[in-house]
């Protein structure tokens, strides 16, 4: 796909502030463990997705003062949650995105530990230059962990419980047929004490990376970010 293809892609991460995220994770997990975490798959999948569609072609929307510098560290932009509840955040700033001209918007969790450059042009490539609807669902509970809607045939999206299949029939309500992958790197979403230990034990340098975001976090942000070390 040529760069400016890509750059016809806006992907849009929603984010809730560090203290209120991976609450599912406690007790296992420490608060500051936690809001590490957050913030390093955070980090991690803004900066694939940058580093495929290029400089501000990624929002994040929501969360606090730090989720906001993560963004435009990256090379992100960022927005303020508008309120009410997650589908209207996402559906505003899809909006946004196409009143500035993306041909396609890409709805992304933030919490993709596995996500790579080839999910994003998987994504990308199956939407038929951005004139289909194309999803990832979530191995563990039926949820969406990529959504592109065209801006021709964009929909309200409908997260929340088994938002995979209200997807997949409101794109066809809609006129189109949702197109389905089944990418690895876009069905792992840490969200569990099983999760986060199978990241743990099988995802090479996940320890010593959490531990340096978390080092980076308590330490009033010294420094730019870490990276990932894979």
């Amino acid at each position: 796909m040529a760069n400016h293809d890509r750059s016809r892609l806006h992907t849009i991460v929603p984010m809730k502030p560090l203290a209120e995220a991976k609450t599912r994770l406690g007790p296992d997990v420490p608060a500051q463990q936690r809001q590490a975490l957050t913030a390093m798959l955070l980090d991690h999948v803004t900066r694939v997705v940058l580093d495929v569609t290029g400089p501000h072609s990624c929002t994040v929307v929501g969360g606090d003062d730090v989720v906001k510098h993560l963004a435009i560290s990256a090379g992100a932009d960022w927005a303020p949650d508008p309120g009410k509840d997650l589908n209207y955040a996402l559906w505003t700033t899809m909006q946004s995105a196409y009143t500035s001209g993306a041909t396609a918007t890409l709805y992304l969790p933030g919490d993709l530990p596995l996500i790579s450059p080839h999910d994003v042009l998987s994504i990308a490539n199956a939407s038929d230059g951005y004139t289909r609807p194309v999803g990832n669902r979530a191995s563990s509970d039926g949820g969406t962990n990529a959504l592109l809607q065209p801006a021709s045939a964009a929909f309200k999206p409908l997260l929340g419980p088994d938002s995979f299949a209200n997807h997949r029939a409101a794109a066809h309500v809609n006129g189109s047929d949702l197109q389905v992958l089944d990418l690895p790197g876009l069905s792992f979403d840490l969200d569990s004490i099983a999760d986060f230990q199978w990241a743990t034990d099988n995802i090479h340098g996940f320890p010593a990376n959490l531990h340096d975001w978390q080092v980076w976090l308590y330490t009033d942000h010294v420094g730019p970010p870490p990276r990932t070390r894979r």
